[in-house]
């Protein structure tokens, strides 16, 4: 009777070199889409704050405003003009007896700090500060 030796199978060393060289390919990905997912974070707040100012100006003009006025991003919201997105955003936004409005921001992790409409994610800034809700940053 002839004994058959099965040799097939991987050693440890085959194994832990595996593992080594997957954990170093998952440390690359991370560190090239980590950034990607920040930057994408701060151009979708820029898209939310370029869809908040045509309302805030309807809004103006449909309350015969004549100076200056400060809306919170809630007051939009609930203007019905613009649905709510799922981020927890807060904010204002001024507008001027001339039209011009300026925009806070913020979504707890990036902050748009007074800017002018055409918001670009390059305006947007990496900051734990909340956008309050009276024109301008609260700080806490």
């Amino acid at each position: 009777m002839k004994i058959l030796k099965d040799k097939s199978g991987f050693t440890l060393v085959e194994l832990l070199s595996v593992i080594v060289i997957l954990s170093v390919v998952v440390l690359i990905a991370t560190n090239a889409v980590i950034p990607a997912m920040d930057n994408a974070k701060k151009n979708v707040l820029a898209m939310e704050a370029n869809t908040i100012y045509p309302a805030a100006q309807t809004l103006y003009v449909q309350e015969n405003q004549t100076g200056s006025r400060c809306f919170s991003y809630d007051e939009i919201i609930k203007s019905g003009l613009i649905e709510k997105n799922d981020e927890a955003y807060t904010g204002s936004i001024l507008v001027d007896a001339t039209g011009k409005v300026t925009i806070w921001l913020s979504n707890g992790t990036n902050l748009i700090d007074g800017k002018s409409p055409d918001v670009t994610g390059e305006d947007v800034i990496t900051s734990s500060n909340e956008a309050s809700t009276v024109c301008g940053v609260s700080e806490d």
